[in-house]
Order: C-alpha cells, then structure tokens, then sequence
C-alpha cells in the first residue's frame, strides 16, 4: 500500500431547517456518516505471467459480498468494516501496476482487535473499563433463572427490568447495537425477549470506567454476567 486516506472524522450530516424571511436556519441533530478509505497500491511482479496471476488473486480477495475488517499496519489494534467501492482500474507499465481503490465503510467507527471483555459471578454492582474515544454498543449476557420474579441491569444510561422466564443453563442476551433481547436456549436455538424488558432504551458503554449494577427480586438468581464492551474509536 502506497498511501491511506484515513479522515479525521467521518462525514457530518447535519439535519436543518431554513425559513423564509428568517436569517439562519433552525438546527436539530448531526450523526456520523459512512466513510470512504482511499488505499493506494502498487503490484510488482517478476514477469508478465507472475504479474497477471498476481492480479487474479488481489481479485479474489477484494471480491467479498459484505463489508469485512480491515487492517492498517500503522494501527494493529484497531479495525473498521469495508468495502470494495467503484473502478478498482490499475495503471499497467510492464510488470507493475497502481491504482487507488476506495473501500466503504457504512458503519463509521474503528473497533477494538482484542475487545474488553468483563465477566462476574452472581448480583453486584462492577465497574468496566474500557478503550477507545467513541461512546459504545455493548452486548450483555446474563446467566440464571427466572420465574415470576425480576432482573434488573442498570447502567450510568438506563435501567432495565426482565420478567420473562428464563431456565437455568439458559442465557437472557441484550444486544445494545441492534436493540433487542433474546434467550439463548440449551439446545443452541434463540427465542426473542424483547416483549419481556420495560424498555428499549440499551446501555451505552463510554471510553473509561463504567458502572454497570445487576440485581434480581422475587426469587430470580443471576450466576454470571458477562460484558463485551465493543469498544470502538471515533
């Protein structure tokens, strides 16, 4: 790779309202927007053979059918989601070729190679502390049984209370980046929980130390509870 164009931060989109007759516009929110990554390569080979099966197999690699990690040598800790976007034309002079290929990126943040990863034992109130500079979207597994009693998560953002049942060896999973719930069953299968939370508003995880409290009432037990933090980076 010859160069990486990596921007400081993704595209701004900012929502607005503009009047007529009044100066300005009215302002409601800004989110993040998907990311292009320029990557300029260059291919060298020792002959017009080795070159062109060379080409062949960058080809395969680049052909994928969903965005996947990538992974910049100057940053071995980190990876962002892409895809192959566009032309991917190379400039030929007998055995060697440049180009630049553009990879996007629909989700915009960098995430965690080795993730944080916290797991206690039993109700308690704990404290993870995790990497990056983004606020993030963690997954929350919760060992234990439940039937006509409660379990409650709260975090520094939200409190959530399950009512449903759940058996033992079974695991009630809270999913904050595709906002939902579901039970992971002894036999491997999953079953939807979401009707059996009083809200859907999931934990956020922000860069550093972060209390998270789990709890239980009317004879529920918890045996383990297991954090992935999916830290991530702006």
């Amino acid at each position: 790779m010859n160069s990486i164009g990596r921007p400081i931060l993704p595209p701004q989109i900012l929502s607005t309202k503009e009047i007529y007759g009044r100066p300005g516009a009215f302002f409601f929110e800004k989110r993040h927007g998907p990311v292009v990554i320029p990557v300029g390569v260059t291919l060298n080979a020792k002959g017009h053979t080795q070159y062109r099966a060379l080409v062949r197999q960058l080809a395969v690699y680049l052909d994928v059918e969903e965005p996947k990690p990538m992974i910049f040598s100057d940053e071995p800790d980190k990876f962002i989601n892409g895809i192959l976007q566009d032309e991917s034309t190379l400039e030929e002079i007998a055995t060697t070729g440049q180009g630049e290929l553009q990879f996007y990126c629909p989700d915009p943040f960098w995430y965690a190679l080795e993730d944080d990863v916290m797991s206690w034992k039993g109700p308690g109130t704990y404290v993870l502390d995790r990497k990056g500079t983004a606020n993030s979207e963690p997954l929350i597994e919760i060992k234990g049984t439940n039937n006509g009693g409660k379990i409650t998560l709260q975090t520094d953002n939200t409190t959530i209370n399950f009512t449903g049942i759940l058996s033992a060896g079974e695991t009630l999973v809270l999913d904050s980046a595709l906002i939902t719930a579901y039970i992971i069953k002894n036999d491997g299968s999953q079953v939807s929980a979401i009707h059996d939370i009083d809200t859907i508003i999931m934990p956020i995880l922000v860069p550093g130390a972060n209390q998270l409290t789990i709890s239980v009432s009317g004879g529920a037990s918890v045996t383990q509870f297991k954090v992935t933090a999916r830290s991530r980076w702006k």
